[in-house]
């Protein structure tokens, strides 16, 4: 993987013992159609046959991620739109389990799923553009919870869940969705300072410390598949919920 595709808009980077992944899915602000998620997780097999010790997730754009490509959905099954979402989980999991050290840059929005990815991540920084939300139960979906909660809390998580309200930057701070906020040259220079420490850790102590530090319960993937099956009609949830309607109450979380 090199250069920007434009049927994926992801591009993989390898320097030493540092991979990096940028998003430039440009005019879907980094959606994740099905194109996208299989790039995403190529992309961490890739880094992790490269022996990279480190694993950046960072975004071309003015949005870190837009989450589910609600539009590529348009005309989709149910069962279809489940496989997806599945796939998602699939890629959350992947992130939260390699051995590499992972790092998400989120720089402007990061929207439902595309907020899942930053979260599935070791570290979180933010520029001050910046900003998070979580709408998917909207639709009926349980994605990333699990995770969400073992950052924020339970009450925050199933608040921020099922409102869907957004988080700016400093917000994310506070609530333990984002670890720092860095702007322009920091960025880099701070990524680098994680990139010198962690790169001098033996790659089975990084995925060691990772198991070790864990309190997070391995059903998360679970939890997303019983609520796509418990879903009356997810097909035309999904519809309801890109075309601004309020979601009826049956079938709905």
């Amino acid at each position: 993987m090199g250069a920007l595709t434009a049927t994926t808009g992801v591009d993989l980077a390898v320097t030493d013992d540092v991979a990096t992944i940028v998003l430039a899915r440009d005019g879907r602000a980094n959606a994740l159609d099905e194109p996208t998620v299989d790039a995403l997780l190529d992309a961490v097999e890739e880094a992790e046959a490269e022996q990279c010790r480190l694993l950046v997730v960072r975004s071309g754009l003015a949005q870190f991620c837009g989450g589910f490509d609600l539009e590529s959905a348009s005309g989709a099954s149910s069962a279809e739109l489940g496989w997806r979402f599945l796939r998602i989980g699939l890629l959350l999991e992947r992130l939260q389990s390699t051995a590499m050290l992972t790092i998400a840059v989120v720089d402007g929005p990061a929207v439902g799923a595309g907020a899942d990815l930053a979260m599935a991540c070791d570290v979180r920084l933010g520029t001050p553009r910046a900003s998070l939300r979580f709408p998917g139960s909207a639709f009926g979906i349980v994605l990333g919870t699990r995770r969400l909660s073992a950052l924020v809390g339970p009450a925050a998580a199933v608040r921020l869940a099922s409102t869907g309200d957004r988080l700016d930057a400093d917000e994310a701070v506070r609530t333990g969705l984002l670890d720092l906020v860095v702007e322009g040259e920091a960025v880099d220079r701070e990524i680098g300072r994680i990139a010198r420490s962690a790169t001098t850790r033996r790659p089975a102590t990084l995925g060691a410390l990772k198991a070790s530090a864990s309190q997070q319960d391995p059903s998360g993937l679970a939890d997303l598949a019983r609520s796509l099956v418990t879903q009356t009609d997810l097909a035309s949830a999904v519809v309801r919920f890109a075309h601004g309607a309020r979601p009826t109450r049956r079938g709905t979380a």
